[in-house]
């Protein structure tokens, strides 16, 4: 271990990369054992969450102005319609030849 570190009168520097062993070694995590804890609190914040967004009416803010949007797009579509059938019938008008003698 002395090989590998530079001692200078202020700091003592790593030159290679030394890996921990015994009690201070990284062990890999075993993710067999932790996957029922991770669901169980993955669930609970998911829980948590939906009593939230209920109990403080985001859903019916939510539904009532998606209606309006809805509403106000199928009352725009139908404005755009009638001004379409009526420039249909004012082109028709222009075009339609009428005779006087009637």
């Amino acid at each position: 271990l002395k090989s590998q570190l530079k001692i200078s009168p202020s700091r003592a520097v790593v030159v290679g990369s030394v890996e921990m062993e015994g009690n201070l070694a990284l062990r890999t995590p075993n993710l067999a054992r932790r996957l029922p804890a991770i669901c169980v609190l993955m669930f609970g914040l998911g829980a948590a969450l939906e009593f939230v967004m209920c109990k403080t009416g985001f859903y019916n803010v939510t539904s009532v102005k998606e209606g309006q949007k809805a509403a106000n797009e199928k009352t725009e579509e139908e404005e755009f319609w009638m001004r379409v059938k009526s420039r249909r019938q004012a082109r028709e008008a222009m075009v339609t030849i009428r005779s006087d003698e009637e």
